[in-house]
């Protein structure tokens, strides 16, 4: 299957980069104290599993090459409902 786009609309960021984008906004609007927010406000972020997302997250924040894709929509997801910020499909 072939799709083709239009040199117009020129090159597009991979979901990865375009999720860690809108995770920087709401961790700023949220605060330094963003996974303790994200804590307790969402009871999935307040076991383990939660706590290793957060984590693998905030690594892949620090350097793309890290990080599930899936871990950080689901963290930025859950950021931005705290954050306040009405999100785009991704």
């Amino acid at each position: 299957m072939h799709i083709e786009t239009s040199p117009a609309d020129g090159p597009v960021l991979p979901i990865k980069q375009r999720l860690l984008i809108r995770f920087a906004k709401a961790k700023t609007v949220v605060g330094p104290k963003w996974r303790e927010m994200l804590a307790q406000n969402d009871a999935f972020f307040d076991t383990r599993t939660g706590e290793a997302y957060m984590r693998s997250v905030a690594q892949a924040f620090s350097d793309p090459k890290r990080g599930h894709v899936d871990r950080i929509e689901q963290v930025t997801l859950a950021l931005e409902r705290i954050a306040g910020i009405n999100a785009n499909p991704i």
